[in-house]
C-alpha cells in the first residue's frame, strides 16, 4: 500500500545522490590474498623444521601438509634445523550493519518540446515495503567485512633468533571449511618463502 503527496514545478533543479557502499572484499570467493616480507636471505640448501604455534588436530595435519609441500619442492627437513616455519591459523568474524530502506522521495523529469524540463517530486507518505514518513521501511543488513580464515606464517632462524621471513594469507569465508581452505593456502605460502609480496590474489582451487 503506498500514499503519495504531490509536487509540480515547471522548471525544479534538484540535485540528490544517495551512495550505497557494499563491504570491500581483499579477494572473491574461491581466491586468497597473500602478502610477505623478506627480511634477510634464507641460506641455500639449509634444512627447515615446521613448528605449529599450537597443536591442535587441525594445525598437526596442516604441518603434515607443510612438510609434504616441502619435500615436494625439494627442500629438506630436519627436526632440529637452524630454520624454523612457524604457522598459525586464525578466524576472523567479518562485521555487519543494518540500515533502513525508508524511500521519503520519487523524483520524476521529463524534458519538454523546447528543451525545458517538467519535472514532479513525489512525497512517501507510507509504504508497507520500503517505509516513507509515517512509517519505517523493512531492515536491510549488509556486510562490511566477510568472516575470514587468515594464515600466518614466519621463518625464524634457531641460533640467533633472527626473522627471515613472514607472510600470512587470507580467504574469504566459502562453502567449503575452514581447514580445506587454509590447507589450500600452503602450496602458495612455500611457493613464495623468502619473497617479498604484495598482495598477490591466487586461485585456492
Amino acid at each position: 500500500m503506498r500514499r503519495f503527496s504531490i509536487i509540480s514545478a515547471s522548471i525544479f533543479t534538484l540535485a540528490l545522490f544517495l551512495q550505497s557502499v557494499g563491504p570491500s572484499y581483499a579477494q572473491g570467493y574461491g581466491e586468497a590474498l597473500l602478502n610477505a616480507i623478506s627480511y634477510k636471505p634464507m641460506p641455500k640448501g639449509t634444512p627447515f623444521s615446521v613448528q605449529p604455534l599450537d597443536n591442535s588436530d587441525q594445525n598437526i595435519a596442516l604441518k603434515n601438509e607443510f612438510e609434504r609441500i616441502l619435500k615436494a619442492k625439494g627442500y629438506t627437513l630436519s627436526p632440529d634445523a637452524p630454520l624454523v616455519i612457524t604457522f598459525e591459523t586464525r578466524d576472523e568474524l567479518g562485521a555487519y550493519k543494518t540500515r533502513n530502506k525508508r524511500a521519503i522521495l520519487e523524483l520524476d523529469a521529463h524534458g519538454g518540446r523546447e528543451g525545458g524540463e517538467n519535472a514532479r517530486m513525489r512525497l512517501n507518505l507510507y509504504d508497507s515495503s520500503t517505509g516513507g514518513i509515517f512509517n519505517q521501511g523493512k531492515g536491510e543488513t549488509s556486510v562490511m567485512t566477510p568472516s575470514q580464515y587468515r594464515l600466518e606464517v614466519s621463518i625464524d632462524n634457531r641460533t640467533n633468533g633472527k626473522r627471515h621471513w613472514q607472510a600470512w594469507s587470507v580467504t574469504n569465508l566459502d562453502k567449503s571449511d575452514g581447514a580445506t581452505l587454509i590447507r589450500a593456502m600452503v602450496p602458495e605460502m612455500v611457493g613464495n618463502m623468502g619473497k617479498t609480496v604484495t598482495s598477490l590474489t591466487f586461485d585456492l582451487f
